[in-house]
């Protein structure tokens, strides 16, 4: 097996079991967030925002790794520069992008919380960028698809 179809395989497996993960947390999240501010002693009402946070996000996150898995499909398929691809990581960066504005407010209870929004926009930008890239790569092969 080749070292990036080893990769893929790899990347696949962890996107499931962050799926399996994300299940469970939708499920435990309340108790997870205010047995942990139990222990942390903040208030109350730091749990309450976790919580509000986490599920506004929830979305965000299905759809993230639902459009990662897919694209991770068409790259073992050998699918790399496709019209599929191009849209899957535009989809995947304005996920990460409805993320930031949903968790600022995180950080005016949680000072734990600011990196989210950040690495949340970073991820946007590198996203987009990667977007750009792909649908250069998919012009580029297309015309060369069109050429005898």
């Amino acid at each position: 097996m080749k070292h990036s179809e080893k990769s893929l395989k790899i990347t696949k497996i962890v996107v499931i079991i962050l799926c399996c993960f994300f299940v469970f947390f939708l499920f435990t999240a309340p108790f997870i967030f205010k047995w942990y501010c139990e222990m942390s002693d903040t208030r109350e009402n730091v749990a309450n925002v976790l919580i509000a946070v986490f599920y506004a996000c929830s979305p965000s996150a299905m759809i993230t790794l639902v459009y990662l898995f897919k694209f991770i499909k068409n790259l073992e398929g050998g699918n790399v520069f496709i019209e599929s691809n191009v849209k899957y990581l535009k989809i995947l960066s304005y996920a990460c992008l409805s993320v930031v504005p949903l968790s600022i407010p995180l950080c005016f209870f949680f000072i734990a919380g600011l990196p989210i929004p950040a690495a949340a926009g970073f991820m946007w930008l590198f996203l987009r960028i990667l977007k750009n890239a792909f649908e250069y790569g998919t012009m580029i092969k297309n015309e060369n698809d069109l050429t005898v």
